[in-house]
């Protein structure tokens, strides 16, 4: 018998980029070295999950990790310029804000990162936003 050693992929840890800060609840994305930073930053790739600590960095210390949750449903914020609805549950959501997300807007030219998918809207507007599976990456809007 071979013994894999396997993890459940729902709290991961993430090493920090240098110089950043992350707060505990925000959206975290990995930039194209691997090290997690705020989804809102310029260098985020890939988002992975909400941070579940705050961890700050100085410009040059690159060890500090932070656990990164996913594979759940986040209740985030649905943007008010270009809100999703109901009639959106499974289309996939893009970053508009930190903690915000909208629904992709065909021929803008403007790069975003895509952050899950819908799937509901609560009573008073906010969204259940599904973050799990392979990790969603920046795309061009012009594609959808």
């Amino acid at each position: 018998m071979i013994n894999t050693p396997y993890r459940e992929g729902i709290a991961i840890p993430l090493v920090v980029a240098a110089g950043m800060t992350i707060t505990e609840g925000e959206l975290v994305a990995v930039n194209s070295d691997g090290h997690a930073v705020p989804a809102t930053d310029v260098s985020a790739k890939y988002l992975i999950g909400r941070a579940e600590s705050t961890v700050e960095t100085d410009a040059a210390q690159t060890n500090s990790t932070i656990t990164v949750t996913r594979n759940r449903h986040f209740l985030l914020i649905n943007d008010a310029t270009n809100p999703v609805s109901m009639a959106d549950i499974g289309t996939t959501v893009v970053l508009k804000a930190q903690n915000t997300v909208a629904k992709p807007v065909d021929g803008t030219g403007n790069s975003v990162l895509a952050v899950g998918t819908l799937m509901g809207v609560d009573y008073d507007g906010k969204v259940w936003v599904e973050v799990s599976g392979a990790p969603r990456g920046v795309v061009e809007i012009a594609a959808w």
